[in-house]
């Protein structure tokens, strides 16, 4: 069963007698981006892992999964990475059993930087769940595995979808997102080149992110489904999908 936390960009998957929180674009480092921009930004670090934490426990986790963008440098390893992320994903380790983690287009360099309990997956994702119960996740920069597509019920981040709202003064604000659409299997392997025979309807759910200070790409202007090759592959129809804030409003 996977369900939303209401108020928070997460999901809880129960599997058997396993919870797992998922959560997706930490984009750990982001501050120091921000800080060469002139903006003195206090380590975001720590609120996210209180946030996690207190998910964690609210829950009864055991497991908690990371869908990629861990870090926000690009390309390389930055200073900040590891002062940063060491910390953080051992820390987590001792909140959790186990901590897996579905890499980015923002973590190259990333496997040099986590303990050697954090499991890292190839970019193409993961199933978790136990048998007969089972999710395929996935970042969302790159073609999912077989297997993740197959499952009928893929969850993936990437996209930073906002919904852009503008008050009766012209101002215009935005407020991050989750997109629940659906897709045909067969129609989705045959795009990313898989032989598989699997057929049917599967559902995705297109994660917000987990740090609030990225920007985002609203949904409701311009042309948003064009992040990654799932959603640009046209098998996922924002016309026949549901939008809501994190509140849970219906947009």
């Amino acid at each position: 069963m996977l369900k939303v936390v209401p108020g928070e960009a997460a999901l809880v998957f129960s599997s058997g007698d396993t919870k797992t929180i998922l959560v997706s674009d930490l984009h750990l480092g982001l501050e120091k981006e921000m800080a060469k921009k002139g903006f003195s930004v206090p380590s975001y670090s720590m609120k996210m892992l209180e946030r996690i934490k207190k998910l964690g426990e609210k829950f009864a986790a055991q497991r908690a999964v990371i869908l990629g963008d861990v870090k926000h440098s690009v390309g390389k390893v930055e200073d900040i990475d590891w002062s940063v992320l060491p910390w953080f994903f051992g820390t987590l380790l001792e909140l959790f059993g186990s901590v897996d983690i579905i890499p980015g287009n923002h973590d190259a360099g990333i496997k040099s930087l986590l303990p050697p309990r954090v499991r890292l997956h190839t970019s193409g994702g993961a199933l978790i769940g136990e048998d007969g119960d089972k999710i395929g996740v996935s970042h969302g920069h790159a073609w999912p595995l077989e297997e993740v597509i197959a499952s009928g019920d893929m969850v993936i981040g990437h996209s930073h979808f906002t919904y852009e709202m503008k008050d009766k003064f012209g101002g215009r604000s935005r407020e991050a997102v989750w997109l629940f659409g659906h897709y045909r299997i067969e129609e989705l392997m045959k795009k990313a080149g898989y032989k598989s025979r699997r057929r049917g309807a599967g559902s995705l759910v297109v994660m917000p992110p987990f740090n609030r200070m990225v920007g985002g790409q609203p949904i409701n202007r311009g042309d948003p489904m064009r992040f990654g090759p799932v959603l640009s592959s046209g098998s996922v129809k924002l016309s026949e999908s549901d939008i809501f804030l994190l509140d849970g409003t219906r947009v």
